[in-house]
């Protein structure tokens, strides 16, 4: 909003042949630029530039305002006048065509660098995006667009490459795209942060703040006030800068864990704004670290962005596997359950079919479990299916699958084993089972199971009819006095 300034300096050549310069104003958002050389008080050349007119009327193609000037021998004297609503930064520069032209390269090229690597990172996301469907990606795909957008806006790399005809849009790109690059960030902290679910205040007042500042924008754009779009749009970006810490130290505080990562990337990028800010403000000196501390404080920001985004990646897929071993795991005993069992056992069953190999299963049954639970306590119940259960343990072998049935009923399916073995480790565990001591106050408890033993067969059409074999064998047990054994062929009955 400042009012137009005049500059003027004083040029010597000290030659005695005229001398060719580049007459450089590196800001690329100036609405009009008017240049006058004069030489022994007469005016020899004038120029006039800015965003005030096509890119193609340039005297030279560049996204700042270089103007050719060929300086005669003696003194001459160079006066600029510039007006424009924005921000007033004005950097002078007065080179060789070669040395402009080394610089210009040299600039070019490390935002080349900075616009690839967001870039990637922006692809990379979208690419997550749609392999996986969750929003945070997309939103900070999304986020990073908006930052490259405003970028170019402000550099001049979008008159220069994107809209070079469109001088009614360079003069509101500015404002546009700040307030653009804001709201996505903000709409992506929400999502990220997840405060619909932990700040769902901070998260209304986060919208109702993105919707106002839009409104506000709005209206100056209706007045066609460019000095009220640039003051909203300003405020906007220090306020979101706040507001980006802030939430970051909320969810931290809640204890967030890749919030960690988000509180560190909004200090970086806030601290890269601020120097950004305060150098096109005149508070600090304008050099090309200080006006560009915003473009590191975003790699900086989008690279721990990126950190955290594959910290809840991580920390999302540990905790799918854990519910996924908890939906197959009994969560008294830490066995499998009867779902894992089906899991684990359907392709050693399709091989022993295939194959022709042996295959068996083994069915137990605590003895009078239920007297254990009406005398003793459900919660002393438990403590002997706990202690059952770490016997079968330490006793079935590495490649047999065992699982808690339901109810006081184990179950172990044994591939590559036949009724004979299947007997000989079924009365391996019985004798263990039946020798268990468990300490109940100032007692003792001991307990016994009975057994059914049965092999594949040609009756056994699916593994579920032989689990039906061997829970016959244990009903057998079970009538014949239980705490022993019974086996699909009587050859292999025992008794204790």
């Amino acid at each position: 909003g400042a009012r137009p300034v005049w500059v003027h300096f004083a040029v010597n050549n000290p030659r005695a042949t005229p001398v060719p310069k580049r007459l450089s104003i590196e800001t690329a958002w100036l609405d009009q630029v008017d240049t006058y050389l004069q030489h022994h008080g007469q005016t020899v050349a004038t120029a006039r530039v800015g965003d005030l007119q096509p890119y193609s009327q340039r005297p030279l193609a560049s996204r700042y305002f270089v103007v050719p000037q060929v300086f005669a021998p003696g003194v001459s004297e160079v006066f600029i006048r510039i007006e424009t609503p924005d921000p007033m930064v004005v950097p002078i520069y007065l080179l060789s065509p070669e040395a402009s032209q080394v610089r210009q390269t040299q600039q070019e090229l490390s935002y080349g660098i900075v616009y690839g690597f967001l870039l990637a990172l922006m692809a990379y996301n979208a690419i997550l995006y749609f392999s996986l469907r969750s929003s945070r990606y997309l939103r900070y795909s999304l986020y990073l667009a908006m930052f490259l957008a405003m970028n170019a806006a402000y550099t001049g790399h979008g008159f220069a490459w994107l809209w070079p005809d469109s001088v009614n849009w360079q003069q509101w790109s500015n404002p546009l795209l700040m307030l653009s690059f804001g709201i996505s960030g903000l709409l992506f902290a929400i999502r990220f942060l997840e405060l619909r679910v932990y700040f769902p205040r901070a998260r209304l007042a986060v919208l109702v703040f993105c919707a106002a500042s839009g409104g506000l924008l709005g209206m100056a754009i209706l007045l066609g006030s460019q000095t009220a779009a640039l003051l909203v749009a300003f405020s906007f970006a220090l306020l979101f800068s706040v507001l980006m810490l802030a939430l970051g130290i909320l969810s931290v505080r809640a204890g967030q864990k890749p919030a960690r990562y988000f509180l560190l990337a909004a200090l970086a990028a806030m601290v890269g704004a601020v120097l950004t800010a305060l150098s096109t403000w005149g508070f600090i000196p304008h050099n090309s670290w200080t006006f560009r501390a915003v473009e590191i404080g975003m790699l900086i920001d989008a690279t721990l962005l990126a950190l955290a985004l594959a910290c809840q990646m991580r920390a999302g897929q540990e905790q799918r596997l854990r519910a996924e071993r908890l939906a197959q795991q009994d969560p008294l005993t830490g066995l499998n359950n009867r779902r894992a069992f089906y899991d684990k056992t359907s392709s050693l069953w399709a091989h022993a079919v295939r194959h022709g190999h042996p295959a068996s299963v083994m069915l137990l049954d605590i003895d009078a479990f239920k007297q254990v639970n009406d005398v003793h306590g459900h919660a002393f119940g438990d403590e002997v299916l706990k202690v059952v259960a770490e016997a079968l343990r330490q006793i079935v072998r590495q490649d047999d699958v065992l699982a808690r049935w339901g109810g006081e009923e184990f179950i172990v399916f044994l591939p590559e084993t036949g009724t004979r073995e299947a007997t000989v480790l079924a009365e391996r565990l019985r004798v263990a089972i039946s020798g268990l001591r468990i300490p109940h106050k100032t007692d003792v408890i001991t307990v016994t199971a009975s057994f059914g033993v049965a092999q594949k067969a040609g009756q056994h059409a699916t593994l579920d009819a032989l689990i039906a074999s061997s829970d016959t064998c244990l009903y057998q047990s079970k009538q014949q006095g239980r705490n022993r054994v019974t086996a699909s062929l009587a050859e292999y009955a025992s008794a204790a």
